[in-house]
């Protein structure tokens, strides 16, 4: 998929070295906060070009927040190879970091599969943590980490015929997070939300302006 013209290139570095190949769009106005967006499992051919990513990348932007997406280490330019999510978890930080250098002010993650687990992962290393949007967390590859109790409200997105997830295990996570998740099931939809992009769209900003909102009481 190719990158918005608007997008700017960025390199961002990690502290083990590794140098991460990214893309930063600010919205025309003042940022209501920075959303920092997490590609799908690279040994799959994920990346930071990917639909879903694109989708919630635009529901940023749409809110009036600045958008960061990136490669994990290993793909496309990043430097560095893939390390079963611990890496990506640096990865996450270090790009989190840069990205409140660029837009300070509510910080949110956003991930789609593999992305979704980093960035619950990645969520209890970072203060001020306004919100999160996982789409289609892939529960084959693993728990997903704890939401901290700081980080906001987290929407959880996942199709009813999901091959790569359990609907009854995301449930029960949202349901241990009590009033701060929300789980959304999107009836007929697979693991790749192939069609469902305007949709995905659209709930996500809705949740990043809830977002925004909040921040600014």
């Amino acid at each position: 998929m190719a990158p918005d013209p608007s997008e700017r290139p960025v390199v961002i570095p990690v502290a083990d070295g590794v140098r991460l190949e990214g893309l930063f769009q600010a919205p025309p106005g003042p940022a209501r906060g920075a959303a920092l967006v997490l590609h799908p499992h690279p040994l799959y051919g994920g990346s930071m070009r990917n639909n879903v990513v694109e989708a919630l990348r635009q529901a940023a932007l749409a809110a009036g927040w600045a958008a960061l997406r990136f490669n994990f280490r290993g793909v496309g330019g990043s430097t560095g190879q893939h390390d079963q999510g611990r890496g990506e978890r640096d990865d996450a930080l270090a790009a989190a970091a840069w990205l409140r250098s660029q837009a300070p002010g509510p910080l949110a993650l956003m991930g789609y599969s593999f992305g979704a687990r980093v960035a619950t992962q990645a969520a209890a290393g970072l203060d001020g943590l306004a919100a999160g949007v996982l789409a289609a967390p892939a529960l084959v590859l693993g728990n997903l980490g704890a939401w901290p109790e700081n980080g906001g409200r987290l929407l959880i997105l996942a199709g009813d015929r999901d091959q790569f997830t359990s609907l009854p295990g995301l449930a029960d996570y949202a349901a241990g997070l009590g009033a701060r998740a929300q789980l959304m099931t999107l009836k007929g939809a697979d693991h790749f939300l192939n069609g469902w992009e305007s949709e995905l769209t659209a709930l996500a900003r809705e949740w990043l302006d809830q977002a925004a909102l909040v921040n600014n009481m």
